[in-house]
C-alpha cells in the first residue's frame, strides 16, 4: 500500500511538473509571436502609398521624343527637352518626373499610373502599358507611351512597368 501511495504522489508531481511546464512555454510562445508580429507591423508602417500632384500621360511619334527613352528626373540634362517636345509652356514646376516607354509598331498603346509606394528614401513607382485592343485601327507609326509626373520629396526612383 506505501508503494501504490508512492507512485501516486510521484504520478501527481510529473503530471503537476508537465502542466507547470506547458504553461511556461505557452505563454513563452505567445510573447514571442507577439514580439514577431509587432516587428512585422513597424516594418509595413515604413511604406506609404503616394500620390502624385500632377500626372499626364500619353503616347508621342516623333522620333528624336523617344530615341533616348527610360526615366529622367529633374536633374538630368535632357528634362527640359523631352518636356518641351510635348508642350512648350511645361515647365519644371509642372512636373519632375518623366518615363518614358520603349517604342511600339504601331499606335494605340496607353500608359497608367498603377501606385507609387515610397520605402525610405526610396520611390517605386508602378506603371502598367495596355496594348490596343484586338482588332481596333491605330495608326501605322512607331509611337512611345510616356507619363509626367510631379511628386513631392523625389529623391531614388524604381519603376516598374507591368
Amino acid at each position: 500500500m506505501e508503494i501504490t501511495q508512492i507512485v501516486q504522489k510521484i504520478k501527481t508531481l510529473f503530471l503537476c511538473s508537465i502542466k507547470k511546464l506547458f504553461k511556461l512555454s505557452l505563454s513563452k510562445l505567445a510573447i514571442i509571436s507577439s514580439l514577431f508580429l509587432f516587428s512585422c507591423s513597424s516594418y509595413v508602417i515604413q511604406a506609404e502609398e503616394v500620390k502624385p500632384k500632377n500626372l499626364k500621360c500619353g503616347s508621342n511619334s516623333g522620333v528624336t521624343f523617344f530615341e533616348k527613352n527610360g526615366l529622367f528626373a529633374l536633374n538630368d540634362e535632357d528634362f527640359d527637352y523631352k518636356l518641351g517636345l510635348i508642350d512648350k509652356n511645361l515647365t519644371k514646376e509642372d512636373f519632375n518626373f518623366i518615363y518614358i516607354s520603349k517604342p511600339q509598331n504601331t499606335g494605340g498603346y496607353t500608359l497608367n499610373l498603377e501606385k507609387i509606394i515610397k520605402k525610405k528614401y526610396k520611390h517605386q513607382i508602378y506603371f502598367k502599358e495596355n496594348k490596343p485592343p484586338q482588332g481596333s485601327a491605330n495608326i501605322m507609326a512607331i509611337t512611345a507611351t510616356y507619363c509626367f509626373l510631379k511628386i513631392n520629396n523625389l529623391d531614388k526612383v524604381r519603376v516598374i512597368v507591368k
